[in-house]
């Protein structure tokens, strides 16, 4: 539930800004997207850093990974993706412990009012910071929504002025971002009414910076020693990090699961894969001189979502087929 701080903030009380220029100084020290690594998200040159996990969520209730890794007997190490925890291919005793996946591209409200606060105390301008948010939310797009009785629906409110909207971007090598400023506090301005907080932000005096990719399960933190090993004292979950981490991949096992599916699915042209989080089915449908095609569908508790039919663009062996199923599987529990 948001504290009495977080509502003292709103999309009103944003001061937005075309001084674009502050943020120059994180595209010099980002490394290429193709990179793929930490320092693609968040600027190198700081002295620590650290990851902050988004909780995943069970009901309303915030789930730590951790308490995902125990149920699934998964390991919590350092460079633990959320399926590194949450992905168990085999029966477990207990149903899972979350409902609903951590959060892509935002912190959890509350861990952000406890960053805001630790925050606060590591820099000399806490009244002047600048919040950086992704331009491709699409806001401008809302719902429209017609209510009983009506012709035509209403179509809510942009929460961004037009202006803004078409005004200088942020630019960064993976992404283009809308810039307000503030005190620290306006971390919690909620731009879209989602719970959504900025993809980046910094104080004038560049002590720290949060960077939070809007693909990734959780934030990082670049500052001092003194402030990550602060953060790592308080109630948050974080792991430690570095700018070379690489940001996405799958583990052993679940390359070895996927590989032992791409050869039965090459075999009797469907697979399924019961598991501790859902149901995972893929089909392949084999065209004479063509390229199969390739379609499948992740089931899980509360929902399911689907691919295909698409072509196989590996021919020869099973490279491409075994990303798919590695994919499909992890859609599990992303």
């Amino acid at each position: 539930m948001a504290s009495a701080l977080a509502y003292s903030w709103s999309v009103a009380d944003v001061a937005w800004s075309d001084r674009v220029e502050a943020a120059e100084w994180i595209r010099e020290r980002l490394d290429s997207w193709e990179h793929f690594d930490a320092g693609s998200v968040i600027p190198r040159g700081f002295q620590s850093y650290l990851r902050v996990l988004h909780p995943a969520q069970d009901q309303g209730r915030s789930v730590r990974w951790a308490e995902v890794a125990t149920w699934s007997g998964l390991p919590l190490h350092r460079l633990a993706q959320f399926h590194s925890v949450a992905l168990a291919l085999d029966a477990r005793p207990t149903p899972k412990p979350f409902t609903a996946s951590p959060m892509l591209g935002s912190l959890d409200w509350d861990d952000t009012e406890a960053l805001v606060r630790v925050l606060r105390e590591h820099t000399s301008t806490p009244e002047r910071c600048y919040f950086c948010v992704w331009d491709g939310r699409g806001w401008n797009t809302a719902v429209a929504l017609t209510l009983p009785g009506q012709a035509s629906p209403n179509k809510l409110p942009d929460p961004v002025p037009v202006a803004v909207r078409s005004g200088p971007r942020v630019r960064m090598p993976q992404r283009d971002y809308l810039l307000y400023e503030g005190p620290i506090e306006a971390a919690l301005a909620d731009i879209g009414g989602w719970g959504q907080t900025p993809q980046l932000w910094w104080p004038k005096d560049r002590a720290w910076c949060v960077a939070s990719e809007i693909d990734l399960a959780w934030s990082y933190v670049g500052g001092s020693a003194r402030l990550t090993g602060q953060l790592s004292d308080e109630r948050l979950e974080v792991l430690p990090a570095d700018t070379d981490d690489q940001i996405s991949w799958a583990e052993p096992w679940i390359e070895e699961r996927a590989k032992e599916a791409a050869q039965r699915l090459r075999e009797a042209g469907e697979v399924m894969i019961e598991t501790g989080v859902g149901l995972y089915r893929a089909k392949l449908t084999f065209r004479r001189l063509r390229t199969p095609l390739f379609e499948d569908r992740a089931e899980y508790g509360y929902g399911y979502s689907s691919r295909g039919p698409s072509p196989l663009q590996d021919t020869a062996g099973d490279d491409d087929l075994v990303r798919h199923l590695v994919d499909g599987l992890i859609t599990l529990v992303r």
